[in-house]
């Protein structure tokens, strides 16, 4: 290898080396250069009528800086592919709720209902308005607790003797089992009793509590 292509090498090798400041250097880094500046040198040197230190070093640096680019290009990482799109949300299903539990049965002992007040007029087994409202609220239950039985309790104010009162307690009872009957209610799971007089809730010298006590209470019964 003669000075001048020497002298060419030397200065890639420079470039190549200044070019790589402050990274790692790979052995492709420091061989394309050597090896395009040999070529760019040769280049010249066989199409050139002289063999001046300049032409061929200028050669070399040109063929160099040509390879260095070239070797550079190829080593650049690929380019890193595209994210992936995000996978759409997922739809909410419509969740629908669970029926409402059907209503607790009434406790043995427990009152459905008591009719008392404007529901029996005075000495009179027959409802009022006001009464037959009541049963019908009285009928639903039962529709809705078809194994539900019921002490169907009449009772009387404390006007009169305790025998006509017990009479007159029986039928208020039995006026309420028809009427339930006549609602759809199977006579078999209500049990009329009277109580005449014997069970007040409340006191018999004022017309208000006379009215109170006159009254058919409906009661959850074990048999």
């Amino acid at each position: 290898m003669n000075r001048q292509l020497k002298t060419g090498l030397v200065l890639c090798l420079g470039l190549a080396m200044a070019g790589c400041g402050g990274q790692k250097i790979k052995p492709g880094d420091v061989l394309c250069p050597i090896v395009g500046a040999a070529a760019g040198a040769g280049v010249v040197a066989a199409g050139a009528d002289t063999d001046e230190t300049g032409a061929l070093a200028g050669g070399a640096v040109v063929g160099a800086a040509i390879a260095y680019l070239v070797c550079h290009e190829a080593d650049k990482p690929a380019p890193a592919a595209p994210a992936p799109a995000p996978a759409p949300a997922p739809v909410a299903k419509k969740v629908t709720p669970p029926p409402p539990p059907p209503p607790a049965a009434p406790e043995v002992g427990s009152k459905i209902i008591s009719l008392e007040g404007t529901n029996f007029d005075f000495n009179k087994a027959t409802l009022t308005a006001a009464g037959t409202a009541k049963l019908d609220e009285a009928a639903k239950v039962l529709g809705e607790n078809p194994t539900v039985k019921l002490n169907v309790e009449g009772h009387t104010d404390g006007v009169g003797s305790a025998a006509y009162n017990q009479g007159l307690s029986e039928r208020r009872a039995k006026a309420v089992v028809a009427y339930l009957v006549g609602k759809g209610v199977d006579g078999a799971r209500l049990n009329p009793v009277g109580y005449g007089k014997s069970k007040p809730v409340a006191t018999n010298d004022t017309a208000e509590g006379r009215a109170k006590n006159r009254r058919v209470d409906l009661v959850v019964s074990d048999n």
